[in-house]
């Protein structure tokens, strides 16, 4: 007997179970062998519910980690991976000082917004009704520092021989793409090696106007947003 109790309390200390335990199962066995008490059916019943127990633990534990570890990453990559909004205002100069190749844009303002969407756009965007009148010139994509935007062009004036400083470009992007983005409706004007922008947001959406000219020339533009704020200043 001394031998079956040393074989098993080495068993168990194995598995970490201490002597009193070992002990008690050595009763146990004692107890069966005498008909006092039904060894097999404690053997099957009682430690794969306490090794199930175990796994369960350990597998909410490993769930709690994934769902930490997803918060973690849904959390900082959008911040990381957004692209400053001052980034827009040189992008747009680089963009035209190569002399890209743009898409002919459709005259139909309903058939060029469905261009735009159809390459990306925004689904809430609209056309500001300040450009609505104007002739369409060209449409494109422009990326911005990794992020898409969608470019349209319009003649700002109508003049026989009118060129690239005669042309007012919208370009719309999603908000959430960049740092520092407008957060409202009114403008946020801004010069830059001779051009002329202005920014705004509505929604997740956000507006840029631009032209290669002085800023007077995209006030006309931008009258349905600075009307409030003159009225304001009276």
């Amino acid at each position: 007997m001394s031998n079956l109790r040393d074989q098993i309390r080495e068993h168990y200390d194995a598995k970490a179970i201490s002597a009193e335990k070992a002990e008690a199962i050595l009763a146990r066995g004692r107890a069966a062998a005498a008909g006092e008490e039904p060894l097999e059916a404690e053997k099957v019943a009682a430690f794969p519910a306490s090794r199930a127990r175990a796994w369960r633990r350990i597998l909410s534990l490993a769930a709690a980690l994934l769902v930490f570890a997803g918060l973690a990453v849904w959390w900082k990559t959008p911040e990381s991976s957004r692209v400053p909004f001052a980034t827009v205002a040189p992008r747009v100069i680089e963009f035209f000082g190569s002399r890209p190749e743009l898409a002919h844009a459709p005259q139909d303002k309903a058939a060029l917004r469905e261009w735009l969407l159809a390459h990306g756009a925004p689904a809430d965007f609209h056309i500001p009704a300040s450009l609505m009148p104007l002739e369409s010139f060209a449409c494109s994509v422009v990326d911005v520092g990794g992020r898409k935007t969608y470019l349209s062009c319009y003649w700002r004036e109508k003049t026989p021989d009118r060129g690239d400083h005669e042309l007012i470009h919208l370009l719309v992007g999603r908000r959430s793409d960049f740092k520092d983005a407008p957060s409202s409706a009114q403008p946020q004007r801004r010069e830059l090696d001779g051009w002329s922008f202005a920014s705004w947001s509505e929604g997740d959406v956000v507006y840029t106007l631009a032209t290669a000219a002085p800023p007077e020339k995209l006030t006309p533009f931008l009258a349905w947003a600075e009307a409030p704020r003159m009225l304001a200043a009276r």
